[in-house]
């Protein structure tokens, strides 16, 4: 298995927003990854049309749990449509490509957001 990068690395040591946001949460998504089994459930907060806080639960993989990790960091400010389209551009844009073998942790995160309803 590869090694994490950095950021990743420490998403997976010192992961940030585990649980839903205290608040609450306006949108619930979860997927699951055929192959390995890797589980996640997002929960977003939305107010006026734009993600205010992001939380999660994840279940499987370092990679799949660090980047749900991330995701949730970058999903804040993003507009609540047409997530799971943007997420993947902006994860890219902010920490780079990642390696093949981690690929799958990202299209996790696209699932549970396309998979994304009311609570």
């Amino acid at each position: 298995m590869a090694r994490l990068p950095p950021p990743l690395d420490d998403h997976f040591h010192r992961p940030r927003h585990v649980g839903a946001p205290a608040g609450g949460f306006d949108l619930r998504g979860e997927a699951r990854h055929p192959v390995c089994g890797d589980h996640l459930v997002l929960f977003l907060s939305v107010r006026e049309g734009f993600v205010v806080e992001a939380g999660f639960k994840a279940m499987g993989c370092p990679a799949s749990m660090a980047v749900a990790s991330a995701a949730t960091e970058l999903l804040a400010g993003m507009p609540s449509e047409g997530l799971s389209g943007a997420i993947a551009a902006r994860y890219v844009a902010t920490h780079g490509e990642l390696p093949s073998v981690h690929g799958h942790a990202l299209k996790l995160v696209e699932r549970a957001l396309v998979a994304a309803r009311p609570a």
